[in-house]
């Protein structure tokens, strides 16, 4: 991610580290709390082969960042016989011209 987010960004890259190989996983997301308190799913793939295949990958549009604040995320998937969340992650979006 870029070291400063502002409202509105779009083509943000956001990579979450899930530390394990992702490969074979279904239904990918990332399950997204906004500032508002509204909550969103964010559809994610896996990042690639190697080190990247621990990394789900999502590429913000118009209207993911509409808000600021503080963001909140979960990594959401199956993988096998497993299905749940990963740990919360955070980051925050300033407003533009901060």
């Amino acid at each position: 991610m870029a070291d400063t987010i502002y409202q509105g960004d779009v083509g943000l890259e956001i990579l979450v580290d899930c530390g394990r190989d992702l490969t074979g996983a279904a239904s990918p997301a990332l399950h997204v709390r906004l500032p508002s308190g509204a909550a969103r799913s964010w559809p994610a793939a896996v990042a690639g082969p190697g080190q990247d295949a621990a990394r789900l990958r999502y590429v913000t549009r118009p209207g993911d960042l509409a808000e600021a604040g503080v963001y909140k995320l979960q990594a959401a998937l199956t993988l096998g016989d497993w299905s749940g969340l990963g740990r919360t992650a955070s980051f925050t979006v300033r407003p533009r011209f901060s």
